[in-house]
């Protein structure tokens, strides 16, 4: 994994010739759980965790080689997906441009839509979407639940033969994405019928918002 170490410093202005030198931003502080950050911040920190691994773990996708990133996908149903996933969908994209891999967006359409509402170009309609694409790999991932927390497999697919040429695994807890996952209620409803535990959080968290 490639670290970086950011040492604080002070900023010193030096008066050369009647000219002022820039002001040079502090170092960002050293994020470890992600508490505390905004739910945007939260969600970035995390795909960078990811992506950092999967940097590491790579043996064969070039930075030149187009990538697509698919929607996260519950472990147990990989046809669901919820608002987080698509969350982190966009963090991983941000994330791997930012290591200089050549991203591709699934959800471009052929073309502009200019309407009444606004212009728009993004769709998730696939009679929209362009069937040219030459891509060979994928960033596909796998969330699973837990009691307390939420569990992601990630991984990069050549399509072409299906190898995985990179893996990525990652536990986030639900106090470091409260705004996004919450501890399972005492009475819970399953199959159609009420079960009481002895006390909250004793089953899978659920994402805020979802209605399962």
């Amino acid at each position: 994994m490639l670290k970086r170490m950011l040492f604080p410093f002070a900023l010193l202005l030096l008066g050369i010739g009647g000219c002022t030198a820039k002001p040079v931003a502090p170092p960002k502080p050293s994020l470890v759980d992600g508490n505390g950050l905004p739910p945007s911040s939260v969600i970035n920190h995390l795909s960078q965790r990811i992506v950092t691994e999967l940097v590491k773990q790579n043996d064969a996708l070039r930075s030149d080689q187009p990538i697509v990133v698919a929607t996260p996908v519950l472990v147990g149903d990989m046809n669901s997906t919820n608002a987080l996933a698509q969350q982190l969908q966009q963090g991983l994209m941000t994330s791997l441009h930012s290591f200089q891999f050549n991203v591709v967006d699934l959800n471009l359409a052929e073309g502009l839509r200019v309407t009444p509402q606004g212009d728009f170009v993004l769709t998730r309609d696939w009679q929209k979407l362009s069937t040219t694409l030459p891509v060979e790999h994928l960033l596909v991932s796998t969330m699973s639940m837990t009691t307390t927390g939420m569990a992601i497999n990630s991984r990069i697919v050549n399509i072409n033969n299906n190898r995985v040429v990179s893996a990525s695994q990652t536990y986030v807890t639900q106090q470091a994405l409260a705004n996004y996952l919450q501890l399972s209620e005492q009475v819970i409803s399953q199959d159609g019928m009420l079960y009481r535990q002895a006390s909250p959080g004793m089953n899978e968290v659920r994402v805020l918002g979802d209605g399962k």
